[in-house]
């Protein structure tokens, strides 16, 4: 056996086997997947942004899915004004709870909230 390793493998006995070189083209490939994510994009519009809903329950992140019928009823967006630029505190479904919230917040943390309409 030991023979047979240091030989090695007859010539005529070998194994040939080819390489095929794959053309990859990446531009090309993708080109038809991304012209067809931008048209879907302009589509749609502009994005909202939506803050993640987490919630911790035995030491555990769980994170919770939001309904398309629920963002289709939200109507006014809380916007807070930082040192950072703007920071989106949440929406709501109508503008007398966007005021409650709003009225809040002046009084308890004297803040000014921006309340604009989606």
């Amino acid at each position: 056996m030991a023979r047979a390793f240091r030989a090695g493998v007859e010539p005529r006995r070998k194994l040939r086997m080819p390489l095929r070189q794959r053309l990859w083209r990446p531009v090309q490939d993708l080109a038809s997947l991304t012209s067809r994510a931008q048209r879907i994009g302009e589509q749609m519009g502009p994005l909202t942004e939506v803050p993640a809903l987490v919630r911790i329950e035995n030491e555990h992140w769980i994170f919770e899915r939001i309904e398309a019928s629920t963002l289709h009823e939200l109507t006014h967006r809380l916007v807070l004004q930082t040192s950072e630029g703007q920071e989106v505190l949440g929406v709501t479904e109508d503008f007398s709870t966007a005021l409650e919230v709003a009225r809040c917040m002046a009084e308890n943390d004297q803040r000014v909230v921006l309340i604009q309409p989606l």
